[in-house]
């Protein structure tokens, strides 16, 4: 009877001492456990809130694309001697009264049969015939003017290669 007696002290000394020490234990383990899902959960929602403005910018600026318009320029070559600058609307709306122009002693060699252009539709272009002779220096400067749907001037120089 004095082992079981023994055993019988240590089993309630195990029941009061020892699982009150492990549940401490465990409450400390969840506890900072705890802490670093909350740490892990602030860092998620702070890279989700970054996310989200990231996407919000670029929906408006796809969307002022969209609204926008941007007329640009190229000379090339067709054959031998025969050359063109293509004219075109790289924005997303309309372009109103598109047009193009040069510096005074680089103007004769354009022949502006369409120009103004009335309307240019996004990702449409016209054509101009340019005229190279021995004097046409091998880059010119030309400016592309347009007004947009809200009846807004605007402009961009370009500098194009001849040959």
């Amino acid at each position: 009877m004095g082992d079981w007696s023994i055993i019988r002290e240590v089993l309630i000394d195990i029941v009061k001492y020892g699982f009150p020490t492990i549940a401490i234990g465990l409450s400390i383990l969840s506890y900072f456990n705890s802490r670093k899902s909350t740490a892990n959960q602030e860092r998620i929602n702070h890279l989700e809130e970054q996310i989200k403005r990231y996407q919000i910018e670029e929906i408006e600026k796809k969307k002022e694309q969209e609204e926008s318009t941007l007329v640009e320029a190229r000379i090339y070559k067709m054959s031998n001697k025969e050359y063109r600058i293509k004219i075109w609307n790289s924005g997303g709306a309309n372009a109103y009264n598109v047009n193009f122009t040069a510096p005074k002693e680089q103007e004769r060699i354009f022949m502006k049969r369409k120009s103004p252009f009335e309307v240019l539709e996004p990702g449409k272009s016209y054509e101009e015939i340019v005229m190279v002779v021995m004097e046409t220096p091998p880059k010119v400067t030309v400016t592309t003017t347009w007004k947009d749907d809200n009846g807004l001037e605007h402009s961009k120089e370009h500098h194009l290669q001849v040959y």
